[in-house]
């Protein structure tokens, strides 16, 4: 498995968006149910790390439907994951084709 530096170098050269979810570990039980893969956050033992990969076309979807003025880790979490995730959402991360870096915590 990569690291996450070396994801979000191959997501630059891909062209990718990566998006990094942050989520207490309180709900392992329904990530893992929602089958998404997840790893340990290494500075911060109570939160899981999710990882998506968008197109341009994915993340201009999710990103335009939110209205800039609400939004936050946890209406990103709910649009990316599902309702319920979304309520567990702590920063959301992500990383731009371009090498910028937007956060939301």
């Amino acid at each position: 498995m990569q690291n996450k530096a070396d994801r979000i170098n191959n997501a630059r050269s891909q062209g990718t968006y990566d998006v990094y979810i942050e989520i207490d570990i309180d709900c392992e039980e329904l990530v893992d149910a929602c089958g998404l893969e997840y790893e340990d956050v290494p500075d911060d033992d109570t939160q899981n790390e999710i990882c998506i990969s968008l197109t341009p076309a994915e993340f201009t979807d999710v990103f335009d439907q939110s209205v800039l003025s609400l939004t936050n880790e946890q209406t990103l979490g709910t649009a990316l994951l599902n309702p319920e995730l979304g309520e567990y959402v702590t920063k959301v991360s992500v990383y731009t084709p371009h090498g910028d870096k937007i956060t939301f915590e």
